[in-house]
């Protein structure tokens, strides 16, 4: 087999493959022979059918299938001949077929040759924080607001009390789209429904009646209702106060947690710590490659970045699902993941030349440590343990996390780094955001 390459741009490749002796005829002849004894057609026995009937009926068949499979060894083998490792499918640009040689010529790209990774000039702040017994307190504090329920109360509303409530909205006298509700509960100043409307709730009791009057604001998320006046019938079900639960045993065991309000707190500390160290990691992390693709242009081949856009496409869109979202109708559009692809590319490309050159390796001791930590929030972390370590995938996927901190870790002994500290509320609501 004779295979000849020319470079067509900075990336792009044409290959010529020539097969010598070949004689596509011939195996043809051999393919429509193999497959007679299974045809069948009306007249004849199986095994029966005239060969020219056959060629007939099946050679245009036999032909495609003899050229794909010659096409496909030949093309992998010429690959593995010349070491070439394609960006993307190759796309067959002609065949010729005269005489018993059969060749043709093919486009690809490759992947940029990344010579080093540079990395001067840079200089990383590295976020530090830790839990505080003030962040364990707001904790336990939000806790017993999720906790909380609502106390019927005879007098007037006044903020932050809670109003159910059913209104119809109208405008110009008609209904609109959205303008009814049924049981809502309004919790005076919270913003969950307009302020005009929320304000006008104050002072009202059970069983009352009355007319809201408001205009939506110009650029309210309903387009139809954007600076539209409008008014609703209100009639007030209820009017209570929260009422929230003591910080007791009891309230502890409502949390899981049997051994009382210290126990509790533990608990809350560790899971909050655990939640600051990833997210702290993650945000550091993601600090040290956007600076590292900042630092290293590299020009990048389409069909990878087509197919990873591809993939977060479909991520979004299974993610959405999971949310209970109907996608139908939601128009995704790929160029809208491209930017986030290239960077993904470009990563995979800088990381793996780092990986090599230093020949970094997954520390079995830290990739157990990942998998303790991961099964520390379960119930029974042994079983989980366990399958994280017999699940070959999933065993692969915390191996290249070590491998990624080890890169992060090589690069901050690169760079220049400034620590800022941070506190457990300034982490969480910048990684939410």
């Amino acid at each position: 087999m004779q295979v000849t390459v020319e470079n067509v741009s900075e990336l792009g490749r044409r290959m010529t493959v020539t097969v010598e002796g070949a004689n596509i005829a011939q195996a043809i002849q051999e393919r429509l022979k193999a497959i007679r004894p299974t045809v069948k057609m009306a007249g004849f026995r199986p095994g029966k059918v005239p060969t020219k009937m056959i060629e007939q009926s099946h050679g245009p068949a036999a032909r495609r299938e003899v050229i794909d499979a010659l096409v496909q060894s030949s093309m992998q083998e010429a690959f593995v001949q010349e070491s070439i490792n394609p960006a993307g499918p190759p796309h067959i640009d002609s065949m010729n077929e005269e005489g018993s040689d059969f060749g043709y010529t093919l486009n690809y790209d490759v992947f940029p040759d990344v010579k080093e990774v540079k990395l001067d000039g840079i200089s990383l702040e590295k976020t530090v924080a830790e839990v505080k017994d003030e962040d364990v307190d707001a904790m336990l504090e939000t806790l017993r607001q999720q906790r909380s329920t609502w106390e019927p109360l005879k007098r007037a509303a006044k903020e932050e009390d809670g109003v159910t409530i059913d209104f119809v909205g109208s405008i110009d006298g008609e209904e609109f789209d959205g303008g009814k509700g049924t049981d809502v509960l309004v919790v005076i100043g919270d913003g969950n429904m307009l302020p005009e409307f929320e304000n006008q709730l104050i002072g009202t009791k059970t069983d009352q009646e009355l007319t809201v009057t408001m205009t939506f604001p110009d650029d309210y998320r309903a387009e139809h209702l954007q600076g539209k006046a409008a008014s609703f019938a209100v009639t007030v079900k209820s009017v209570a106060k929260k009422k929230l639960p003591k910080l007791d045993k009891e309230f502890a065991a409502l949390c899981g947690v049997e051994d009382g309000v210290a126990a509790l707190k533990k608990e809350v500390q560790a899971n909050m710590a655990r939640e600051l160290e990833s997210t702290v990691k993650a945000t550091n992390k993601r600090k040290v490659m956007d600076s590292l693709i900042a630092n290293n242009a590299i020009t990048l081949p389409e069909s990878p970045v087509e197919r990873e856009a591809e993939h977060l496409m479909e991520q979004a869109k299974n993610n959405l699902r999971n949310q209970g979202v109907n996608i139908e109708g939601i128009p995704f559009n790929i160029d809208n993941f491209k930017d986030s692809a290239k960077k993904r590319v470009s990563l995979s490309l800088l990381i793996g030349k780092i990986i090599n050159d230093n020949n970094i390796k997954p520390d079995e001791a830290r990739v157990k440590a990942v998998i303790d930590g991961i099964a520390a929030s379960y119930e029974d972390p042994e079983d989980v343990v366990k399958f994280y370590m017999n699940d070959q995938q999933k065993l692969s996927e915390v191996q290249m996390m070590v491998v990624e901190d080890t890169v992060v870790e090589w690069i901050y002994d690169k760079v220049k780094v400034e620590e800022k500290s941070a506190t457990f509320s300034e982490v969480m609501n910048a990684a939410s955001a």
